[in-house]
């Protein structure tokens, strides 16, 4: 059976989006207060004990708990307050207007994530008002500054409540439907890359741009960067990237898809093709290390020779690498005199998390109802959230949006114009309830 919310629920779950979405909590400075006491005055109405802790001046994190019958260890539903900043000026609409325009909630965060965080709301919601007690307690946990880090926010609750780590999973940001050259599939992210963060730096005589020297610290960084740009890191396929492309086989052209049926043996025999496949960012992001040039610093003035040069360079791990193991394979890659390589941020390697999984087989029940025959599966997503911090202790999580979203809609995360359909938002609370009532047997 699927669940099917009526209109005014519906009415209720885009008013609290609007709302949610005009509380501006760029981060920096987050402001996350502000979000949580208005998330917390909902939950209070609907009889929920919210508790509201802040982890600095306006930096607060919110737990709200629906209460189970204690059979089956606790669900997480998270999500974080904090989105990142939006240029004004290049947006159609205000961007914490919450404005509706031709069926879509436009604003930053009804993506990433707000919206989200709304759908687990509203699911809570339903449920209590149906007087369902689920086996397990059902804890809503908003955070702080997920998009700095997470320091203030996920690492700061589970370093002060430890007890949120004895549980069996957790629901999160990322993965989700997605529809593209007439094809939907559905991506759960079981895993996720590791941050290692990286500053180049070189130093060089100084003096007169009139006399330039040869070998300047930034003609030794230009190098330095050059060598790396032209640098292809070996495949690592992990067993979650290998059912990944095993699962998603039958949805390619004819040509490509004995090779996602068999990525370990087309990578073992270097068929040719790959180089092709590989052209798309998305699946060389999940076979590879990666290594992107963010930063550059060097000079004051047009005229002078710096004496020192830096660039800063985003590296994303495939999980199981190490971060001092890649550090030396740059300074292998770079093997330049005066040209020192440090980590400046290492995140956390955590364990893929199972998909085989009372949890992850709910999201696969409720895809089957509301999306009969598509494609379910486990996905590595590149960039980071605040599951690597469960992860690290051993909780499976699984970062999964019930939204149905093209290609270009999935663009608009961080992007102007960031906006979510009020056809996807209903798609998505009935679907977050039906995995919550499909942990209940």
């Amino acid at each position: 059976m699927t669940t099917t919310i009526d209109p005014q629920f519906l009415d209720e779950t885009i008013r609290i989006l609007q709302d949610y979405i005009r509380i501006d909590t760029t981060n920096p400075p987050g402001n996350e207060t502000k979000a949580a006491v208005y998330l917390g005055d909902i939950l209070k109405k609907e009889g929920f004990d919210p508790l509201i802790e802040e982890s600095a001046p306006g930096r607060a994190n919110l737990i709200a708990t629906l209460k189970g019958k204690g059979t089956a260890k606790p669900i997480v539903l998270l999500n974080h307050m904090d989105v990142v900043p939006a240029e004004a000026e290049k947006w159609t609409v205000p961007p914490f207007s919450g404005e509706i325009r031709d069926g879509y909630v436009y604003g930053r965060g009804t993506i990433d994530m707000k919206g989200m965080g709304v759908l687990e709301l509203m699911a809570l919601i339903y449920l209590k008002r149906k007087g369902i007690v689920p086996n397990q307690d059902l804890i809503f946990l908003a955070v702080a500054d997920e998009e700095t880090g997470g320091v203030m926010g996920a690492k700061w609750v589970l370093d002060h409540h430890p007890e949120l780590l004895d549980i069996q999973g957790v629901i999160n940001e990322g993965g989700g439907g997605v529809i593209h050259e007439g094809k939907r599939w559905y991506e759960v992210s079981t895993s996720q890359k590791v941050i290692c963060q990286t500053q180049f730096t070189v130093t060089g005589e100084g003096g007169h741009a009139s006399v330039p020297k040869k070998d300047s610290a930034v003609t030794t960084l230009i190098e330095a960067l050059n060598r790396l740009k032209n640098y292809t890191f070996p495949y690592k396929l992990i067993p979650t990237v290998k059912e990944y492309f095993h699962r998603v086989a039958p949805l390619q052209k004819e040509a490509w898809q004995p090779i996602f049926a068999d990525m370990e043996g087309a990578i073992a025999r270097g068929d040719p093709i790959l180089e092709e496949i590989m052209e798309d960012p998305g699946y060389r992001s999940m076979t590879h290390d990666t290594a992107a040039i963010t930063v550059l610093k060097a000079g004051e003035k047009v005229n002078v020779v710096p004496t020192e040069a830096k660039a800063r360079v985003d590296c994303r791990l495939v999980p199981g690498t190490s971060p001092e193991a890649f550090l030396d394979e740059l300074r292998r890659i770079v093997d330049l005199p005066n040209v020192n390589i440090q980590a400046t941020f290492t995140g956390v390697d955590n364990p893929p998390s199972s998909h085989d999984s009372p949890l992850f087989h709910a999201i696969e029940r409720a895809v089957e109802q509301h999306d009969p025959g598509c494609v379910v599966t486990p996905h590595l997503v590149p960039g980071a959230t605040d599951s690597r911090y469960f992860r690290a202790a051993g909780i499976d999580c699984y970062d999964f949006i019930p939204f149905r979203m093209t290609m270009e809609e999935h663009m608009l995360i961080h992007g102007i114009d960031e906006r979510i359909s009020i056809e996807n938002m209903k798609f998505g609370v009935e679907m977050m309830i039906d995995i919550l009532l499909n942990l209940q047997g």
